[in-house]
């Protein structure tokens, strides 16, 4: 059976986490229902905000058409909005201090009058935005909270959150200790890089002070293995074999199939060991421009075993693209999607067994 592992990113620029609860629906930004509350109007909104404010977001907020339809289409009975009096100004705005620069087809004329902090905006089921205070009964409100994730901009020649040896132009991390070197692998990749291969002693000196600097002071996985004493080394990001640093007598046959940094010492020295070690983790990729034609689909062939992520991967990875799996007859494909990461509103990853024609398996 061949095997391919996928990562697949369909997000625009988006490396975060929602809010427990809370689902990535458009443009990176996090909805859904947090809370319940039952109580008088005039107070409504202040709970919502403070509900919401436990895990950093903010009520309803909506600035277009695509937010309006979505909340709308959220209703059961009503939403509380998360417009709050500026009494400085004496105008509605968004809690989180944006202006009111949409509003729906029907919404109370209060919202283009002077504002007061004794009521509380709510949005009912057919899109209408109203009113209302005190004077009403208590009733149960839905609280429902959104937030933008941060959007990772690529700057000129950056590493952006990794470590730049600019003696060499690229780009390290170290990261906690990985399961095995194939766990460590999958780590690097859903950062856009491979396990580290070093090509010089420049760069085998910045990875050993550097693992050192991260806590990682007793050995370091990198991106080789071996197969036999000494024979087939290579690196997995396809680099040449250009450096070795092996400890005398190393490698070794019977000792693993995986290559590590001994970084208890100041040589760096290298040694093979059991791929199921458990050590920390080395990823190196090239520094990004953001003049790069990165976010192109690739259009050679997917080897076995290799893991694929979308197109401007870790940045910009919204261009569509499809990825055909083959297998000699007889034989089967098996694909592990590691990571899915999409707007609920607009993305999805179909999944079908044959070309034109064929069946819809996922």
């Amino acid at each position: 059976m061949r095997r391919l592992i996928l990562v697949i990113f369909l997000l625009e620029s988006v490396h975060s986490t929602c809010p427990e609860g809370l689902d990535i629906v458009a443009e990176g930004q996090c909805r859904g229902k947090y809370a319940t509350f039952t109580g008088k109007y005039d107070v409504a909104a202040t709970e919502a905000i403070n509900k919401c404010n436990e895990i950093r977001a903010i009520p309803v907020t909506i600035h277009n058409d695509e937010q309006q339809s979505y909340w709308r289409d959220q209703v059961r009975s009503e939403f509380i909005l998360g417009l709050v009096c500026n009494t400085n100004t004496s105008k509605w705005e968004w809690a989180n201090g944006s202006a009111v620069d949409y509003k729906p087809p029907k919404y109370d004329s209060h919202l283009n009058s002077y504002c007061s902090t004794a009521h509380t905006w709510v949005l009912w089921s057919d899109g209408f935005w109203t009113t209302a205070g005190a004077e009403n009964p208590p009733t149960t409100f839905d609280i429902s909270c959104t937030t933008q994730l941060k959007q990772v901009v690529p700057v000129e020649d950056s590493c952006e959150r990794f470590e730049d040896d600019s003696d060499d132009g690229v780009c390290y991390q170290v990261g906690a200790a990985a399961e095995s070197w194939q766990d460590a692998q999958m780590i690097c990749r859903k950062l856009g890089a491979n396990l580290a291969s070093i090509h010089n002693l420049q760069e085998n000196s910045f990875l050993r002070r550097l693992a050192v600097s991260k806590g990682a002071g007793n050995g370091l996985f990198l991106g080789a293995t071996t197969s036999g004493k000494g024979q087939n080394l290579g690196w997995i990001d396809g680099s040449d074999w250009d450096y070795e640093n092996f400890y005398q007598g190393f490698p070794r046959a019977g000792f693993g199939d995986c290559i590590a940094m001994d970084t208890t010492t100041s040589a760096g020295q290298w040694m093979n060991i059991e791929c199921t070690a458990k050590l920390p983790v080395a990823c190196i990729r090239e520094k990004i421009s953001t003049n790069a034609p990165n976010a192109t689909c690739r259009d050679d062939t997917w080897k076995d075993g290799e893991l694929i992520t979308s197109p401007g991967f870790p940045f910009s990875s919204s261009t569509p693209c499809d990825f055909f799996l083959a297998a000699d007859p007889g034989k089967r494909v098996e694909a592990e999607i590691v990571l899915l990461e999409a707007n609920s509103c607009c993305d999805s990853l179909i999944i079908y067994d044959g070309y034109l024609g064929g069946t819809v398996m996922a």
